[in-house]
């Protein structure tokens, strides 16, 4: 039996509506590729520009947002403003200055409509100073990054930046004196540190905190265990806050 005109039209109709969410899936699927490299891209210029301190390049990375932050081990610096004045404690650094962190180990999480994300990095390398005697004297150091990402015009830009230090460590110093309380808090003072917010507790190494996952298990779908087992810590006051 011939199928009738109407029949056919249907199922003509049928095929370029099914084409056309296929299409539309895999246009979705190609933006969500691009995003994610451009925010590896995002996160490596940070890294770059972070090696001489080169403080505009770093804050212009911000987005133009309400909610921009950085955390660090001190405490959180709000707005663009709070970021730029953490960078600007060492805007003129020396040429021997050197302080390379690598961006590796992305976990990057889209969000459904695809204007925000999430992403967690591991940051290792070396800060150097003037050499002594020829000699140079690195400190070493192992870091989380939890992030979050804004696109705005198009563009993928960082809104919050939450860096945990697990460790940072000088060769030449580990067998020195423990510092006294006075060359502790003049330490303290010769870094400048000023968040908004101050950190309550040390979560440094070896504390054993856990910075928390932005995304669950991805197998299982579960979340994951580290905020119980942060429960259980005894943590130290933060080091870095004012007496």
């Amino acid at each position: 039996m011939v199928a009738s005109l109407e029949d056919r039209v249907k199922k003509l109709e049928e095929l370029v509506e099914s084409l056309q969410q296929e299409l539309a899936a895999k246009e979705k699927r190609l933006q969500s590729q691009e995003d994610m490299w451009a925010i590896v891209r995002l996160q490596n210029a940070y890294g770059y520009y972070l090696e001489h301190w080169m403080v505009d390049e770093i804050v212009d990375l911000f987005a133009d947002h309400p909610d921009v932050s950085a955390t660090f081990v001190e405490g959180t610096y709000l707005g663009v403003e709070g970021v730029r004045r953490y960078f600007n404690r060492l805007k003129d650094a020396p040429p021997s200055f050197l302080h390379v962190v690598m961006q590796v180990s992305p976990v990057i999480t889209l969000s459904e409509d695809g204007q925000t994300a999430k992403g967690r990095w591991y940051g290792y390398g070396i800060i150097s100073t003037e050499p002594v005697n020829d000699n140079i004297d690195p400190l070493y150091m192992g870091v989380v990054y939890e992030m979050e990402y804004i696109k705005q015009d198009g563009i993928w830009k960082i809104l919050k930046l939450a860096f945990q230090m697990h460790y940072a460590y000088q060769p030449s110093q580990m067998f020195a004196k423990a510092p006294t309380p006075e060359e502790e808090e003049e330490s303290r003072f010769a870094m400048n540190l000023s968040p908004d917010i101050w950190a309550e507790y040390d979560t440094q190494y070896p504390s054993g905190y856990i910075y928390p996952f932005h995304f669950k298990h991805p197998v299982t779908g579960k979340e994951t265990s580290e905020v119980a087992y942060n429960a259980r810590l005894q943590l130290k006051p933060n080091r870095f806050r004012p007496k």
